[in-house]
């Protein structure tokens, strides 16, 4: 869809484009179509603005960039003069520890198994564990299948064959209410279209999961509503003018904080993260990593599923790597190397 929208935009032979997170939901093939476009772009005298978080695509494209944060302008740098390091502190106001383990693995008895699943045209035998205190990253290119498991986790599509067996029952998780009553919650990949609801408020989008537990004889106890609230507000750091702005007025990084916090509020047993960092800054980024290690240091069962490579090595204890629906190989922490990893997800 999006290169339909890019090749709706070059018809007109335009003077100026502006990329707005162009290549979040591309993948690496239709990246380099893109980027040879955009060289040719610049070769014909095209002026392009190119708005993104990812600093390889920047240094990769721009002649110079520009930093914005908090909605103020943070200064402009020549792009072959200057690294990454520098635009990260114009970016925060600071360095970014890249350690983001808060201590050392205490690996738990295994809280949902997946064996031998199966879902026709979109994967097939897939096995794994999560287990407590473990972040299991799932690792493949756009189409590999890893959102569809996610998907059947959560009750939002039935398999054709295979077992889920979870705390050492097998269990038919019909739907997401069935999910959420055994403790299973899932960070969808578009927060905006599956995660949240945009014109209702902060807080009642951080309770919107657990309303029926807020609610006596039809009415909402609003005194509840608003302890949750301002708990994962403070936990998360969340950024807003108060729990009654609409959320759909935040920055990315926030409503994303706002997804997470409504699901923790549930004090899930296992905690399903698709693209948690999708579209947002490296700042907010960097503290979603350290979020997600504490979380299963904490005893949650953790699996994220991300189409970055730096995003799994950061926060994962074990890695999944799939391909055209199929889990080909299986890493550790201290076995994988990124030569690996790019080879099992490209199914050479």
């Amino acid at each position: 869809k999006y290169m339909v929208e890019i090749a709706r935009a070059l018809v007109f032979t335009p003077k100026i484009i502006v990329f707005d997170e162009p290549t979040a939901s591309l993948t690496n093939c239709e990246k380099v179509v893109l980027f040879d476009m955009i060289n040719e772009l610049k070769k014909l005298g095209a002026g392009i603005a190119y708005i993104s978080h990812r600093m390889d695509e920047i240094f990769t494209l721009s002649d110079r960039l520009t930093v914005l944060r908090d909605g103020e302008y943070r200064g402009t740098l020549e792009t072959a003069k200057t690294d990454e390091s520098a635009v990260i502190v114009l970016m925060t106001g600071r360095g970014l520890d890249k350690n983001t383990c808060t201590g050392p693995l205490l690996e738990g008895e295994t809280v949902l198994e997946v064996i031998n699943l199966s879902l026709a045209n979109h994967y097939q035998d897939i096995s794994f564990r999560l287990k407590k205190g473990v972040v299991v990253g799932m690792y493949g290119l756009v189409g590999a299948g890893r959102t569809k498991v996610a998907e059947t986790l959560f009750g939002l599509r039935q398999p054709d064959s295979g077992q889920i067996v979870y705390e050492g029952e097998s269990i038919a998780i019909s739907d997401s209410h069935t999910a959420v009553d055994a403790g299973i919650a899932l960070v969808p990949e578009n927060r905006k279209e599956q995660g949240l609801v945009l014109e209702m408020s902060c807080r009642d989008n951080m309770t919107i999961a657990q309303v029926d537990k807020l609610s006596v004889l039809g009415w909402l106890l609003q005194r509840k509503e608003h302890q949750i609230y301002d708990k994962y507000a403070q936990q998360l750091s969340i950024k807003s003018p108060g729990g009654s702005y609409p959320v759909g007025n935040l920055s990315g990084g926030n409503q994303q904080k706002i997804v997470i916090g409504k699901w923790l509020s549930v004090q899930p047993k296992v905690l399903i993260l698709d693209e948690p960092t999708r579209g947002i800054d490296v700042g907010s980024k960097s503290k979603i990593h350290t979020l997600i290690r504490e979380l299963a240091r904490s005893g949650l069962a953790v699996l994220v599923i991300s189409s970055e490579m730096p995003e799994v090595l950061s926060v994962s204890d074990q890695i999944i790597a799939m391909y055209e629906g199929e889990l080909i190989d299986f890493f550790t922490s201290d076995t994988v190397t990124e030569n690996a990893l790019v080879t099992a997800i490209t199914g050479q």
